[in-house]
């Protein structure tokens, strides 16, 4: 239930961040929710049992170096390549991941649980999926490139998966915290190298009142997204929790539908359905 919750927060958390980068660029949002979401951690931190572990601190730093490298990546892939493809590559390597290693590490889930990894796997593939886009509008050069950079993409956010759940659990939310802390300092330096090339300008930096709230609504439910997440794995399997991850499209895509009034393509519909009986199985198993 942790990990199921942790993946719809995600969801929102993504549909909000793209509402603000509607508005104001990509790479001040990305500041703006890493700063909302590091706070919001900091406030919490200390109200549940923690201890300052040195391991639990390294993990948290490695799992937010590759979770913030994954972030400039997507967004590379989304303008390289057609999102259609994109998209479900990233959703399917970061949860196939965590499995792989899980597997590796020696866990043994049931076999009603792999039903529902299977199923959560491609529910968050499918989800994923958008209508085909005309090939006129892309060349095959720039489609090679996005499926690359969205495989890459996917591996790092699939590592953040894998690297915060080795964390000790006596280390609380350390882990994401530092996760936090790393990512906001690399979105900052993502952010000055933008101003220094002039691919972003100074007036860009402009306060906006409604983006900047919806970037930093979407930090802060990021970051509990990321606690929840780290709640779950503590108590459960990586297999099972990293693959429950993978279903984060379907919050995106029904608050797409119910608040931009976006249509849902007949697959989409598929994954919708196909994660309710993964997220039961999973339970079961």
């Amino acid at each position: 239930m942790l990990a199921g919750v942790a993946a719809m927060t995600f969801g929102v958390a993504d549909f909000l961040g793209g509402s603000a980068a509607r508005r104001v660029p990509s790479v001040v949002v990305a500041v703006l929710a890493q700063v909302a979401g590091l706070i919001l951690l900091l406030t919490v931190l200390f109200a549940l049992p923690s201890a300052l572990v040195p391991a639990a601190l390294l993990w948290g730093a490695l799992a937010g170096a590759a979770g913030g490298a994954g972030i400039p990546l997507l967004y590379r892939a989304l303008a390289a390549g057609p999102m259609n493809v994109v998209a479900p590559l990233v959703a399917l390597t970061s949860s196939v991941l965590p499995v792989l290693v899980g597997t590796l590490l020696g866990e043994r889930p049931s076999a009603t649980a792999w039903a529902g990894i299977a199923l959560a796997v491609v529910a968050g593939v499918v989800v994923g999926m958008t209508a085909p886009e005309p090939v006129s509008e892309r060349s095959t050069r720039g489609a090679l490139a996005g499926i690359t950079l969205a495989l890459v993409s996917g591996v790092c956010f699939g590592g953040f998966y894998t690297l915060v759940a080795q964390a000790p659990a006596e280390g609380g939310l350390w882990p994401v915290t530092v996760a936090r802390m790393t990512g906001t300092v690399l979105a900052v330096l993502v952010l000055l190298a933008a101003l220094r090339g002039g691919g972003l300008t100074v007036g860009a930096l402009r306060p906006n009142a409604g983006a900047w709230r919806l970037a930093a609504a979407c930090g802060a439910l990021d970051a509990a997204a990321n606690a929840l997440y780290l709640l779950a794995v503590q108590q459960g399997q990586l297999a099972v929790m990293g693959a429950l991850m993978g279903m984060y499209p379907a919050s995106t895509v029904l608050l797409a539908r119910w608040l931009d009034g976006e249509k849902i393509a007949p697959l989409q519909r598929v994954g919708l359905v196909l994660a309710i009986p993964a997220l039961l199985m999973v339970g079961a198993g």
